[in-house]
């Protein structure tokens, strides 16, 4: 089999098959799937900085030293994003080979559908983020930020102007429901580490980031609001400056490292 010429040659330690740099013939099918594949592959590549031109396809061949060391969680289409992120964070060399490949219709056996596509892209999310670039996971962080200010936003306001809660108690209690819904959130896309919560260090520091971010939240409403701004105004403001404080304090203090706790 031609794709295991390079291990065996000595030249590489992994061979991924494309389907799209075969010269021989193809069968023409879904337009729509070949988009979906190109767009998993670019957004691929661009977390794990390799230039693949078919991240999907099945035919990968791995040295034994090296696939031994891998865990698979995976094991449905969730396989490829998930193995491709994990060889990227090893200092290995990929190969990319053509592959022979005749598609099959829904009629002739095809399984694949729009719900295996969206779960790729949490695949892709899911094993690359945690070992990004502190840059790239902050993009991704300000979706995962700005949920957790939505909430932080209405639940502020419903406690202010529905149930008559002083704005002293409505920001904080606002700002510590958004925190569980931020760390939730943090876990499944961007950091991939859930708190082990039986090391008391890590209870203190978790802890203390959510305060300081509380009080430093507090503190900025309340400044704005005293300026003259209305609550609304006063709670965007707070809420997009905490937003950074709270990336930095979790990137570099709650999962430090990839998820690695220093502690």
């Amino acid at each position: 089999m031609r794709l295991i010429e390079p291990l065996a040659a000595g030249k590489g330690d992994v061979v991924i098959g494309s389907r799209f740099l075969s010269s021989g013939a193809h069968r023409v099918l879904y337009f729509w799937h070949s988009v979906g594949n190109k767009f998993l592959t670019l957004l691929s590549n661009m977390l794990t900085d390799l230039n693949l031109t078919d991240m999907e396809c099945g035919y990968k061949v791995f040295r034994r030293d090296i696939f031994k060391d891998i865990i698979i969680e995976e094991n449905r289409f969730g396989f490829e994003p998930e193995i491709v992120a994990k060889i990227s964070t090893k200092r290995l060399r990929i190969y990319e080979m053509s592959v022979s490949y005749a598609g099959r219709t829904y009629a002739e056996g095809k399984k694949i559908t729009w719900k295996d596509g969206l779960k790729a892209i949490y695949c892709i999310l899911h094993y690359n983020l945690p070992y990004c670039p502190p840059h790239i996971q902050f993009v991704v962080y300000l979706f995962v930020g700005c949920a957790a200010a939505i909430v932080n936003f209405w639940v502020f306001l419903l406690l202010l102007y529905s149930s008559d809660v002083p704005l002293e108690f409505a920001a904080p209690i606002a700002f510590v429901i958004a925190a569980a819904v931020n760390y939730a959130l943090s876990i499944v896309f961007v950091f991939r580490h859930r708190a082990r919560w039986g090391n008391f260090w890590e209870i203190v520091i978790y802890c203390g980031v959510v305060l300081t971010g509380a009080a430093f939240d507090l503190f900025i409403t309340k400044l704005v609001f005293n300026l003259g701004q209305s609550p609304a105004v006063a709670k965007i403001t707070a809420t997009a400056l905490v937003l950074i404080f709270n990336f930095l304090g979790r990137r570099y203090l709650v999962f430090p490292l990839a998820g690695r706790g220093w502690w």
